[in-house]
């Protein structure tokens, strides 16, 4: 009997520390516990996550048109027309001479030598007239060339709208690069500063950008106008170009809930009152400086930590450390 006492000691041990491993497992799993009290005075939020959806885009870049180039061509070709003007009223005043002087001629009131000189008057404000129209048409196909006919149409009409809106800044014209798997532009994409501390805006397709000698792309870069102007003067934006994908959805968060630790990302979600669990954030998409979206790892009606989640992962990994008392040594 004195030998079978410890064995049943043990069992009983044992089975006390089975029964019990399906509890330790779950508090496992709840990261770290914070009392409701200590949740208050710390400033803890959470909110509710609702599902979304969104479209994937291709990011590239674009940049902005230097209008000086446009603004000198448009300067260049009315001062053609100018000329051309010129040239066609030279030419009306030549016509009325020499039929005043063809009138004298018939009542033999005028010289042979007078009409011959008429004539050659005559004949050169033609010629001027076609040189000045030769002139402005060659203009204008050279800055069609360029620019391309849509944008050459804004700048070389009198008061098109799109040009004031250019020339006022109301608008902007930016050069976008398409990348090599997208063979058709979108009529519509987005477009973003690079420090995205202005809203995002909407920009629509204008027509091909003619490619010339000197700059010569890999693919197609296209021109598009920005529904409004950016406040800064931005050379290069950044530019979202949409997929033919499904939306796909998920969830989105702010970037306060996210945390870093160990060149890893990380959120904490609320288990019930009192616990809360880690959950390691693998992919996540930047929609601002202010959210993220989310396809995995946090679901619909997962209560999340918007407030404090450094202060949770602290508390985690402090309660890990083990206390001087603890030593085995002593």
């Amino acid at each position: 009997m004195l030998i079978l006492r410890p064995l049943l000691i043990s069992s009983f041990l044992l089975f006390s520390f089975n029964s019990n491993a399906d509890d330790d497992d779950t508090i496992a799993q709840h990261n770290v516990a914070i009392e409701e009290s200590l949740q208050i005075a710390s400033g803890l939020e959470t909110i509710k996550l609702h599902s979304t959806h969104f479209n994937p885009t291709i990011e590239t870049f674009a940049t902005l048109v230097d209008l000086l180039p446009l603004l000198q061509a448009r300067a260049d070709y009315f001062k053609a027309l100018a000329e051309q003007q010129t040239a066609q009223l030279q030419l009306e005043q030549a016509q009325r001479d020499m039929q005043r002087i063809q009138n004298l001629q018939h009542e033999n009131a005028v010289s042979t030598r007078k009409f011959r000189e008429q004539k050659n008057q005559l004949d050169i404000a033609k010629v001027n007239v076609q040189a000045a129209q030769n002139q402005s048409a060659i203009l204008r196909l050279q800055i069609e060339a360029q620019w391309g006919k849509t944008v050459s149409h804004w700048f070389l009409s009198d008061q098109h709208p799109n040009f004031i809106d250019l020339s006022q800044r109301k608008k902007q014209l930016y050069l976008i690069y398409l990348p090599k798997q997208l063979t058709t532009p979108p009529t519509t994409i987005a477009l973003q500063t690079a420090n995205q501390n202005e809203p995002e805006q909407s920009a629509k397709l204008i027509s091909n950008a003619p490619i010339s000698a000197i700059n010569q792309q890999t693919s197609t870069p296209y021109f598009y106008l920005t529904d409004s102007a950016f406040n800064g003067h931005h050379q290069r934006v950044t530019s979202h170009i949409p997929t033919q994908e499904e939306a796909i959805s998920g969830v989105i968060i702010p970037a306060s809930a996210l945390v870093w630790h160990l060149g890893q990302t990380f959120a904490y979600k609320k288990i019930d009152d009192d616990h809360f669990k880690r959950i390691q954030i693998d992919q996540k998409k930047l929609l601002s400086t202010e959210n993220y979206f989310i396809q995995q790892a946090l679901q619909q009606d997962d209560i999340l930590v918007i407030s404090g989640a450094q202060m949770l992962l602290s508390e985690e990994f402090r309660g890990q450390i083990p206390a001087e008392d603890d030593d085995d040594d002593d």
